[in-house]
């Protein structure tokens, strides 16, 4: 165009094809190969970028699920124990690992809740084991990774763990405080079971305080809520909870207000009520027992029960093995010198700490 201006002559006599005469039909030809050859070029780039990144399957949440799920009959079977906790932290490290896959923001939340609860199984390890510092650094992570999740149902265990945690330190306002919040989750005002056991532990948190009025109307509550809870699929690490163990509770929260008698006849509830699988808590709540007759003066009877105790086999995990050292002291002091405190010491010393 600019050449024909200065010219004066037409684009045919200076050499050039006139752009009017190309047609329409030769226009959609080369369009139609600039498009195909383009997409194809830009598919050939991308066709590797996403055989390098690989996407997360249900196979593979199915099977981590599978994996927590055996850490709970672990745990019921050998309870607190270092190699439980190894395993649930190599399981969560699995489940965050595949977070760099390709995955959808609900596969992505539901990897986040796995690691949360692998993690949080380890916490439970600890308490159980009574290994307080490494326990507390676990819960913590615990609650982000739930947090990111959006899991309230994990966040409810934590909670519930912390709880547990503080009993153990004798932080008894936390471990009110920690009962209080698991009560306050989502998961806990959906599901009725939940909620039972959040006021199972707020009981027993006010029992602790000397809230003993406090502690008999959380229990109420406690019992209420677990006859509405609707028989529907939970998570395997609530499969503990049912009668049997807010039985268990209550009596706890009973002996703390004093009352041996009515605990103890709780407690050989709870016990008859246990599966046949859950050695960890035949062992914690026959320990029960046996305190529980030590303080009504049946020192025979609580050593003869002792004595069951040291026979199972998770007689040594740290809280089955602290309250058994505390019933030793207990028995020293009530009745020194007698015939059932020399059956206790002459008992077989491999069999507990």
């Amino acid at each position: 165009m600019a050449l024909t201006r200065v010219s004066g002559r037409p684009v045919t006599d200076l050499g050039f094809v006139n752009p009017s005469a190309r047609s329409a039909e030769e226009d959609a030809v080369l369009r139609r190969t600039f498009v195909t050859s383009s997409t194809t070029a830009t598919a050939a780039a991308v066709v590797p970028m996403l055989a390098a990144r690989p996407s997360v399957g249900a196979t593979d949440v199915h099977r981590l699920q599978e994996h927590a799920a055996r850490l709970t009959a672990l745990d019921d079977q050998h309870g607190g124990h270092e190699a439980v906790e190894s395993r649930a932290l190599d399981a969560a490290r699995k489940a965050l690992a595949l977070q760099d896959k390709t995955a959808s923001e609900r596969t992505r939340a539901r990897l986040y809740s796995l690691a949360a609860g692998c993690v949080a199984s380890a916490a439970w390890s600890c308490i159980d084991a009574r290994a307080p510092e490494r326990a507390q650094q676990h819960l913590e992570r615990a609650m982000t990774l739930a947090g990111l999740a959006r899991d309230s149902r994990t966040q409810f265990r934590v909670w519930g763990f912390m709880s547990m945690l503080a009993d153990q330190r004798g932080e008894y306002i936390n471990e009110l405080a920690a009962a209080q919040a698991s009560l306050a989750t989502g998961a806990a005002r959906r599901d009725p079971l939940l909620a039972s056991l959040a006021h199972a532990r707020i009981a027993l948190g006010h029992a602790r305080l000397g809230e003993h009025q406090a502690a008999e109307r959380s229990t109420g509550y406690a019992e209420a809520a677990l006859a509405k809870a609707p028989d529907i699929p939970r998570p395997t690490w609530i499969a503990f909870y049912g009668q049997g163990e807010l039985d268990g509770l209550t009596a706890v929260t009973l002996a703390n207000a004093g009352h041996h008698e009515k605990a103890e006849a709780l407690f050989y509830k709870c016990v008859a009520a246990l599966r046949p699988d859950q050695h960890r808590n035949r062992a914690l709540y026959l320990g029960h027992i046996a305190t529980e007759q030590l303080a009504q003066g049946e020192a025979r009877a609580a050593v003869d029960t002792a004595l069951d105790v040291i026979t199972l086999p998770t007689a040594g995990v740290g809280r089955t093995r602290y309250l058994m050292n505390r019933f030793t002291t207990a028995l020293e002091s009530a009745a020194p010198g007698s015939h059932a405190a020399r059956l206790w010491a002459d008992r077989p010393r491999t069999l507990t700490a």
